[in-house]
């Protein structure tokens, strides 16, 4: 984007993404103010900056801009102090753009009173004009059946008579001119000729008046182009805010800002944004130590996980969205990168050469403040040379301090990585039943290549298969052999997991339809409420069991292979055990309970906020409500006036009564130009603007929809007539648009 850029000062970052995160909170809540009718106006200041002549069109879009500019100034600098600080270089130019529509028509032409001098020439040549309408009306009278045109012809900017060749000497004049066939001639009558003098005069004395008028107006903008230009710019900051802020909202992005106190990297389902929403796998980076080493077998994703990670960082230091519904990255200064083959035939630099190239200027430059990226470590020359060459400049990384992510097939580096303590290992999984990548990255586990497998699968001869075995060297196959085991571990890890997720549900299923039971008995529709609850707990007990099952095979695992990484999620496992006993203390409470207590806002429940939309509680504070919208990772802190609980219509009476007022602060534009739309595109923003009038209590509305062929204003007519809530609509007066522009009433 225009106004986006790599922020390597914290203090700039921070402030562009809290007014990033602004510009979402408005989106999600509908208070964003549009740019439509803002003229863009950058080539017209070019022109101005190049000293080029302009039309009178385009004086009249720079007068359209500052009008339309300042409205939408005037509305973000009243939306939070440090927008309206970084906006605040605004200069509204009144003067320069009254003096603009004072001037020029809405088409460019320049009105007869844009000075007082114009004006009276304007009226001159009127009168003037007039007088040779008579006359030549007198003339046409009586000669009638001689003309050739019964109209005044203007030649030269003198009027004409026009008449046939063989009968110019009826008329004495001064002959102008003749017709390319010849039959026709044109005549200046001598009763005329004074009036075309004066009327020529009069237009000499107009065309000097509008230079002028031009030319002061031309010297105002050349005066006031920075001005401009600062306008246009501060409106551009804005326009890619909203921009920013809508695509979060559509792609499920979020804005973070990173850590200068902290090196954890954690991105929760990181996306590519340019794969295909449709076809990306997300995929889960953790990362608590110095590097990551990313391995695998080809086409299985090691390069796009680079760049999703490289894309993401720099997006968060850019104040843009990022693709993840979590994340924690550190602050960082720069990034290097060595992605792709950069062989250069015209200077002989060979895939491994470039390479080295990257890689020099990678150790020299990279500090402890640099994220950096190398894609196929040590590829492009002897593997043996390669593996050592690539771990000396591992080290050499690891020592210098900066976070480093890299990929690479080299069996000795997979080795190093799990050596390496400053070192992750990582994988791109493979299902080698299927020779198809999966696209998702394993943590704490190195990637086998399965290249003899997948030949063998593929059919090659069974003796080449068995010489390849025998080639091997007896170390690289170890190596292969422990990463595959290491890779088995992680399936029967992950199918643990699934287990545990599995009896998690259970038990979640189970807590709500005990909660359920416990309604019921609130409102004397079940009887045997003690036989239920120890039915739930016996169950529980059960799910308790399962979850121990678990966490034994986890451990017993763990101790084998010596994998550290399990260890968060084991923890997560137990944490399980602990909702379990939560929800049979629950059960303690509200066994024990003889009526429901009155209604309040708590974490957990199930509200509505503005925008129709859905969410839950996740923080109460004080007259701040923290709500996680549904299906989303977004938070919105809200006023409890704006939360309207979503009440089961089974719910208890006394709930029922309960009644929350919601008290709409939007501020509305009563207002809505769809001029330019089709009338598919019209209607859904119609319907969001007689929804938001509504809703604020404004009860009447022009809809701009511009006169053109009439398409448009039909299809809105047809649309606020069959509407429920549109009590009548009319055209406009002509002073305020005519047919242009539909007034409703609601």
């Amino acid at each position: 984007m225009q106004n986006s850029k790599f922020y390597d000062n914290f203090e700039e970052l921070e402030n562009e993404t809290y007014i990033s995160n602004l510009f979402l909170d408005l989106v999600i809540k509908g208070n964003v103010k549009e740019l439509y009718g803002v003229n863009y106006i950058s080539n017209i200041l070019n022109k101005i900056d190049n000293q080029e002549n302009l039309e009178g069109k385009e004086f009249r879009n720079v007068g359209e801009f500052l009008e339309s500019s300042e409205k939408i100034y005037m509305y973000y600098s009243k939306i939070d102090e440090l927008l309206a600080e970084k906006i605040k270089r605004y200069d509204q130019l009144a003067y320069l753009r009254d003096e603009i529509f004072q001037t020029f028509t809405q088409d460019g032409n320049i009105k007869d009173d844009a000075t007082a001098e114009l004006k009276n020439i304007r009226r001159s040549m009127a009168i003037v004009k007039n007088q040779l309408n008579i006359e030549f009306n007198r003339i046409k009278n009586r000669y009638y059946k001689y003309l050739s045109i019964d109209q005044p012809i203007e030649k030269n900017d003198r009027i004409c008579i026009a008449i046939r060749t063989e009968n110019k000497n009826l008329i004495k004049g001064i002959t102008v001119g003749k017709s390319d066939s010849g039959s026709t001639v044109f005549i200046e009558p001598e009763s005329m000729i004074e009036l075309n003098e004066k009327y020529i005069d009069l237009v000499s004395d107009e065309r000097l008046e509008i230079n002028k008028i031009i030319s002061l107006l031309t010297f105002e903008l050349q005066k006031n182009y920075t001005r401009l230009k600062q306008n246009v710019e501060i409106i551009a900051y804005i326009d890619s805010n909203i921009a920013k802020a809508k695509y979060a909202k559509l792609n499920n992005a979020i804005f973070i800002l990173p850590s200068i106190t902290s090196r954890k990297v954690n991105l929760k389902e990181l996306r590519h944004p340019l794969i295909d929403r449709e076809k990306v796998v997300p995929i889960d980076v953790e990362l608590n130590r110095n590097g990551m080493i990313i391995t695998g077998p080809n086409t299985g994703g090691k390069t796009v996980t680079l760049k999703s990670i490289g894309i993401a960082f720099f997006m968060s230091h850019a104040a843009l969205p990022v693709l993840t519904i979590k994340a924690e990255l550190p602050f960082i200064n720069d990034i290097y990168t060595d992605i792709g083959d950069q062989q250069n035939i015209s200077e002989n630099l060979s895939t491994f050469s470039a390479h080295l190239v990257n890689i020099k200027q990678i150790l020299d430059e990279a500090t402890e403040k640099s994220l950096v990226l190398i894609d196929e470590l040590g590829t492009g020359t002897d593997p043996i040379e390669g593996a050592a060459l690539s771990k000396a400049i591992l080290k050499y990384l690891l020592d210098k301090g900066p976070l480093i992510f890299a990929t690479s097939h080299l069996s000795e580096i997979k080795v190093y990585s799990l050596e390496e303590e400053r070192l992750l290992s990582a994988s791109m999984s493979f299902d080698i039943e299927t020779l198809q990548p999966t696209y998702k990255l394993l943590i704490g586990v190195p990637g086998a290549s399965h290249a003899i497998e997948i030949a063998q699968r593929l059919g090659i001869n069974s003796q080449v298969i068995r010489e390849s075995y025998r080639y091997l060297d007896e170390g690289y196959a170890q190596n292969e052999k422990i990463i595959q085991q290491l890779s088995l571990m992680h399936k029967e890890y992950e199918e643990s997991l699934l287990r545990q997720k599995n009896a998690e549900e259970k038990a979640l299923k189970l807590k709500n339809e005990y909660e359920e039971k416990v309604e019921k008995v609130k409102n004397r529709e079940l009887e045997n409420i003690d036989r239920e609850i120890w039915k739930v707990k016996k169950e529980l007990k059960k799910i308790k069991g399962e979850i121990q099952k678990s966490i034994s095979e986890i451990k017993i695992a763990i101790e084998k292979k010596d994998i550290d990484s399990m260890q968060n999620e084991l923890r997560k496992i137990e944490e399980l055990t602990l909702k379990v006993d939560n929800i049979e203390e629950q059960i303690k409470t509200d066994k024990s309970e003889d009526k429901i207590s009155d209604f309040h806002l708590n974490v957990g429940m199930v509200v509505k906020v503005p925008g129709n939309m859905v969410g839950e509680i996740k923080k109460v504070d004080g007259k701040k409500i923290t709500v996680q919208l549904k299906n989303s990772p977004i938070q919105i802190t809200y006023s409890p006036k704006d939360i309207e609980p979503i009440i089961n219509a089974d719910e208890d009476p006394v709930r029922k009564s309960v009644q929350i007022k919601i008290n709409k602060k939007e501020i509305v534009n009563p207002e809505l130009d769809i001029r330019g739309l089709t009338v598919n595109e019209a209607i859904p923003e119609i319907k969001k603007f007689l929804d938001d009038l509504i809703a604020s209590g404004i009860k009447e509305g022009r809809i701009i929809h511009g006169k053109g062929s009439g398409k448009l204003a039909i299809g809105v007519w047809d649309y606020l007539r069959n509407s429920s809530i549109v009590r009548d609509f009319k055209i406009a007066k002509s002073e305020e648009g005519g047919t242009g522009v539909t007034v409703v009433e609601l």
